[in-house]
Parts: structure tokens; sequence; C-alpha cells
């Protein structure tokens, strides 16, 4: 009987060893921000291990290094794996978090947008706030106030008064109307850049206007009608560019209304993690 013993023990604890370190030093890679040889590691150790307990959390890990290296498809491909192949471990909750926040942190707010909404309501209540805290930021940064204030008002009072009345502000930023913007420039070329702001613009489109209109007029009255046709056709461009130019303009300054507003908000609002006897609690500062 020890003979049996000591001849399974010779079989299977090289391997068991074998497997154990691999994802150990997969971890190390990892924490040493060699992310491309951890990944390996980590596939290393899935590949013999598939059905190993601690599978899901090397197919996490894998999500992480890529993200942590900026391949965003690969990492919601690796992120997606988790649930999808380990549905009820605790991996699979944080691989949908990070699945957000990706999007989030890499300025696809419309993405993050979708994952926040599609979040498991099981997160823990402090994680559930700061989701809810960026969905409502997602929703801004596509200029969707009312949708954000309505899931501002889900999180915990203060915060969620203080980001109600903050969204009063928001609402009543000053904007440009690209349609008036467009409308002025057709009305007369270089009003709708002087509405929009942006005077140097203004005196650039009315000159070189002002110049292919006259110099088409002179040459209809030369009869010289060849170059005359050639230059109403240059001014049709430039009339045309100067219309849009003024739109464009209107939303580039609503933009950077609404852009210095959200920083001002993020920058107002410190959201963190913290620590409340022994229990995990989102801390919150208000900067006025």
């Amino acid at each position: 009987m020890p003979i049996l013993l000591l001849l399974l023990l010779l079989v299977f604890a090289p391997k068991a060893y074998a497997v154990s370190d691999t994802l150990s030093f997969a971890d190390s890679l990892a924490a040493e921000e060699d992310y491309y040889r951890a990944i390996t590691e980590y596939k290393r150790f899935l590949h013999y291990s598939p059905d190993d307990p601690h599978a899901a959390y090397a197919q996490l890990a894998i999500g992480k290094c890529l993200l942590a290296g900026e391949r965003w498809q690969q990492a919601d491909s690796a992120l997606e794996k988790v649930w999808s192949l380990y549905p009820d471990s605790s991996e699979a909750e944080t691989a949908r978090q990070l699945y957000a926040d990706a999007a989030y942190d890499r300025g696809d707010f419309a993405a993050a947008e979708v994952r926040y909404q599609k979040l498991p309501d099981s997160l823990p209540a402090e994680e559930t706030d700061l989701s809810r805290y960026r969905l409502g930021l997602s929703q801004l940064q596509q200029d969707k106030p009312d949708q954000a204030r309505a899931t501002f008002s889900e999180l915990q009072s203060p915060l969620s008064r203080q980001l109600s009345l903050s969204l009063d502000s928001y609402q009543q930023l000053a904007s440009k109307s690209p349609q008036l913007a467009g409308s002025l420039s057709a009305l007369l070329p270089g009003a709708g850049q002087l509405y929009t702001e942006r005077p140097l613009q203004a005196g650039i489109a009315f000159t070189l206007n002002a110049a292919f209109i006259y110099a088409a007029l002179e040459s209809w009255e030369n009869e010289n009608y060849a170059t005359a046709g050639i230059l109403s056709l240059f001014e049709i461009g430039w009339y045309g560019g100067n219309i849009y130019n003024a739109m464009n303009n209107a939303h580039k300054y609503n933009r950077r209304q609404q852009g210095h507003f959200l920083k001002q908000l993020q920058e107002n609002f410190d959201i963190s993690f913290g620590w409340q006897q022994g229990r995990p609690q989102v801390q919150a500062l208000f900067n006025f």
C-alpha cells in the first residue's frame, strides 16, 4: 500500500507542481509589467489545465494584461470569454466590470453606456455606485443630460443631489446654433464665423469670397466668359465651404463648452474606494 501511494505521488506531484509554477510565474511577469510574456504563460496554464479551479482567474488575467497593453479589441474578446466559459465564477462579474471600464477609459462612450447598463445587479454597492457615476458621465459625453440625470438620481445622497445641481448648470451652458451660424454665413460670408467667435476665420472668409465675386463680375463685364466661369466655380466652392465652416465652428464651440464642463465636473467630484470598519466604502470628495 505505501509503495502504491508513493507511485501515485511520483506520477501526479510533478504535474501539480508544474501547473502551480506556471501560474505563479505568469503572475510575477504581470507584476513586472511584462504583459506579453505573462499572457503566454497564462495561455500555457489554460492549455494544460483547462478544468483547473484557477482557469477563470487565468483567463481574467489575460484580459487585464491586454488592457494594460491597450490592445483593446483583444482585451474585449478575452474578457468576454471569462463570463461565457466560467459564468458562475466570481471572476465573471469582475470581467464584466472591466469590460465596461475599458470602453469608458478609451473614450468609446456609446459602448461604455451599453456595457454599464448590462452590468448585473449583484455587484457590490460601492462598485454599483462607481459604475452608475461613469454611466452618467458616458451619457453626458454624448450630450444626453436627461438620461444622465436619471442615472445620477440612483446614486447615494449627497452625491446624487450634488450631481443633480451640476446638471442644472450643464443645461444652462452657452451654446451656438449650427443652423444659425450657417444661415448667417449664407447671407454674408464670414458672419457665421463671427457668431462662433472666430474673427480671423471671419475675415478670411469675407475677403476670399469678396475677391472671387469681384473678379468674376469684372470678367463678365469684360466679356472674358471663360475666366468668369472658372472664377464662379471657385467661388461656389468657397461659398459652400464658408457655410460648412461656420456650422462646424458652432459644433466645435459647443463641444468645447461641454468638454470644459465635464472636466470640471470630474475634478469637483473625486470618487474613490475606501475602507471603513473592514468594509469597502465609496468616498466622494466635493471641491467647489
